[in-house]
């Protein structure tokens, strides 16, 4: 399992959508849905959170952490200073498959080193408001990846990354193999066959654990890969299709239309024209 989760992580992109430092006397954050992961650690003062019928009490060293889409509220029932350090971020693979959903993170739990995390979180800050040099980049990129090691290896401690019995195990090698080779010629019959299961089951119990059908991820990862390769190749249409697995160009663009809007020439043509512009 860890070869394979490993090999997931490190094709995955961090996103750090927006962040800050607040330092609140009142707040009234109710029904409130985002689409990405809400962070959010309390450094001093207290505050309480609900999702679904639950009820928490943050207090000073607590870590929040809510998953796109799900409504919450954030509020304080008290008159003092409370102070939080919040990053709202995504963590997916070709903007496709979301990693977070591989790890099993409580809503609430306590940071076990608070003073390395708000180190980290203030480098973090330091290097956003540095120049937009490579370096500033890639130290900004850097810092964020360690405020993610720091809340998981809290978050997780010495329990198992994925909460999997002996058989779910094959869908981890599946997702695997989707994401290293998208262009095989796979079909739920042919992993029904491989698998020794049932093709329903397969496609129920992989969206169960991750979100969308095996079909579905292989079929978005090879678009958000075309439009790449449109972007910065000179393949073929033709070419580009075969090289992602397409017996057919016609079957190639038709799918990218209904993904993207447009078809692969046109979006190639108004690529050009943008980087032009800049």
């Amino acid at each position: 399992m860890d070869g394979q989760l490993n090999f997931l992580l490190r094709n995955a992109e961090l996103d750090v959508v927006e962040f800050d430092v607040h330092q609140r006397k009142e707040m009234k954050t109710f029904n409130r849905t985002l689409p990405y992961y809400v962070m959010s650690y309390h450094k001093k003062g207290s505050a309480k959170l609900r999702v679904g019928n639950q009820i928490h009490t943050i207090t000073p060293g607590t870590v929040i952490y809510i998953p796109p889409n799900v409504e919450h509220d954030h509020y304080k029932d008290s008159h003092e200073e409370t102070e939080f350090l919040w990053w709202h971020f995504t963590f997916q693979i070709v903007n496709v498959m979301d990693v977070m959903k591989l790890f099993q993170i409580p809503i609430a739990f306590r940071l076990h080193n608070s003073e390395y995390f708000e180190q980290v979180f203030e480098q973090f800050i330091t290097s956003t408001s540095r120049s937009s040099s490579l370096p500033s980049s890639i130290l900004k990129q850097a810092k964020a990846l360690e405020l993610l090691y720091i809340i998981l290896d809290s978050a997780l401690g010495k329990r198992d990354h994925i909460s999997f019995n002996t058989q779910s195990l094959s869908f981890l090698d599946l997702l695997s193999r989707i994401v290293q080779h998208p262009e095989e010629q796979i079909s739920l019959q042919s992993l029904s066959e491989e698998m020794h299961m049932h093709p329903t089951y397969i496609c129920n119990r992989f969206k169960e654990l991750f979100g969308k059908s095996p079909m579905q991820v292989q079929r978005e990862i090879k678009m958000q890969k075309a439009k790449k390769l449109l972007e910065s190749s000179e393949m073929t249409i033709t070419e580009l299709s075969q090289a992602l697995g397409f017996s057919e160009v016609q079957n190639f663009t038709r799918l990218f239309k209904t993904y993207v809007g447009v078809s692969p020439t046109q979006y190639r043509n108004l690529n050009i024209k943008w980087r032009f512009i800049k």
